[in-house]
C-alpha cells in the first residue's frame, strides 16, 4: 500500500464508522461510539499484514494532500494544515509548521485545537 493508499484507507474508515452511527437509529448511543471508537483497533490490524500506518504527510505531493482534505493555510503560503481526523496516525516524529510559522519536529508538539476540520499545523508538499 502506498502512504496515499493508508491515508485513503483510514478515512474511508472513519467516515464508513460515522456515517453507520449516524443512520442505524437501531444502534444505541453506546454502541455507535463503540462504533467509532474501533477505529484505531481496526487500523492496528491493518498494520499486522501491510506494516505501519504512521503517516507523515511530508512526504506527499500537493495532489495528494489536497485529495485528502489537507487545507490551503492562504494564498501566500504553500503549507497545507493537516486534517484532524489524520491526527491519531501521524508519526510521532514529524516536521510540521504551525500557522504562525514557528517549526516544529514531533507530534506531541502539535496543538489538537482546529478549525474547519483543519490542525493549526501543516506541511509543505513534497516536489514531484
Amino acid at each position: 500500500m502506498t502512504l496515499l493508499d493508508r491515508c485513503e484507507a483510514i478515512k474511508r474508515t472513519i467516515l464508513r464508522a460515522t456515517a453507520e452511527s449516524m443512520m442505524y437509529e437501531s444502534w444505541d448511543d453506546e454502541f455507535r461510539l463503540k462504533n467509532i471508537r474501533e477505529v484505531p483497533e481496526i487500523v492496528s490490524k491493518w498494520e499486522e499484514k501491510h506494516g505501519s500506518f504512521k503517516i507523515d504527510p511530508n512526504e506527499m505531493t500537493e495532489e495528494d494532500l489536497i485529495k485528502l482534505d489537507f487545507g490551503q493555510w492562504s494564498e501566500e503560503s504553500n503549507i497545507r494544515l493537516i486534517p484532524i481526523w489524520l491526527y491519531p496516525y501521524l508519526s510521532d516524529e514529524i516536521e510540521t509548521i504551525s500557522i504562525s510559522g514557528s517549526k516544529h519536529t514531533t507530534k506531541a508538539e502539535i496543538d489538537t485545537d482546529h478549525r474547519f476540520g483543519c490542525l493549526a499545523f501543516g506541511v509543505i508538499p513534497k516536489e514531484v
